[in-house]
């Protein structure tokens, strides 16, 4: 699955357990920081772009060290200390992890049929209980886009009902604004309709 989908399926499984904004922040996080093993990418463009010799770090490094059952036990148990319900923050950013490798195990492949990624449980440390799935799709698969535009109806919804969205994690203004407009939109659409039935 693509970073964002990672980002709303996070988010989405925070805000459903109804957590404060801090901590559904800190939830979310625990879902997307496994990608941060896919940096090398940046490195892979930088030596294409500069005419160095290429470099494959993306498809060494990826699913290789932050994809996995260690990530899963350390990464929410780093964030919690910051959490405010802290062992509900755990166990969620436990949870939301494993949706993530979920997610990259069913939605991960690439552009040809048998660029499948695995999802090596236990590494970095041992190559037992690696996983990977035939059948998995690529990444711009309909699938993935009906999880994408789910998700997104959820953050919108929840904008109209509770006032909030996931950009409260990156600025209280932008996630305002954003909140305000789908009440304002949301609003209208209502008016004209009980116009339409009066």
């Amino acid at each position: 699955m693509s970073p964002i989908a990672h980002f709303l399926a996070s988010w989405t499984l925070a805000d459903a357990a109804r957590l404060g904004a801090r901590d559904r922040g800190l939830v979310t996080w625990c879902g997307i920081l496994p990608d941060l093993d896919g940096l090398g990418v940046a490195v892979d463009l930088g030596n294409r772009l500069l005419g160095r010799p290429e470099s494959w770090y993306y498809g060494l490094y990826h699913h290789s060290f932050l994809h996995g059952l260690a990530t899963a036990l350390l990464l929410p148990a780093i964030l919690c200390i910051f959490a405010t319900e802290r062992l509900r923050v755990f166990i969620l950013g436990f949870v939301a992890i494993h949706l993530h490798l979920l997610g990259d195990l069913v939605g991960s492949r690439g552009p040809g049929p048998d660029d499948i990624w695995p999802v090596p449980y236990l590494a970095p440390f041992f190559d037992l209980a690696t996983v990977q799935w035939q059948g998995q799709w690529p990444l711009n698969a309909w699938p993935n886009v009906a999880l994408t535009i789910a998700f997104l109806a959820y953050v919108f919804m929840r904008a109209a009902r509770a006032g909030y969205s996931p950009l409260e994690m990156f600025s209280a203004r932008a996630d305002a604004g954003f909140v305000g407009t789908i009440r304002n939109r949301w609003q209208a659409i209502r008016r004209s309709a009980s116009s339409r039935g009066a």
